[in-house]
């Protein structure tokens, strides 16, 4: 049996940002929900984390070649 192929980075950034939405759906129905404000935070929060493992990713791949 063989391993699976790692998932492409913007699949899991994708992921990541659906989880953020189905936690503000989640949220919408309880005692304190996400401003708007705070999703949108949320939401820069994954591209920034996302954009820094690219970063990352860049750097380490340069200094392998």
């Amino acid at each position: 049996m063989t391993a699976p192929a790692p998932r492409p980075l913007a699949d899991l950034e994708q992921d990541a940002l659906v989880a953020v939405e189905v936690e503000f759906a989640r949220r919408a129905s309880g005692v304190k929900p996400w401003t708007p404000d705070e999703f949108v935070d949320r939401i820069e929060q994954v591209h920034v984390r996302y954009n820094h493992r690219r970063a990352w990713l860049r750097m380490n791949e340069q200094a392998v070649s």
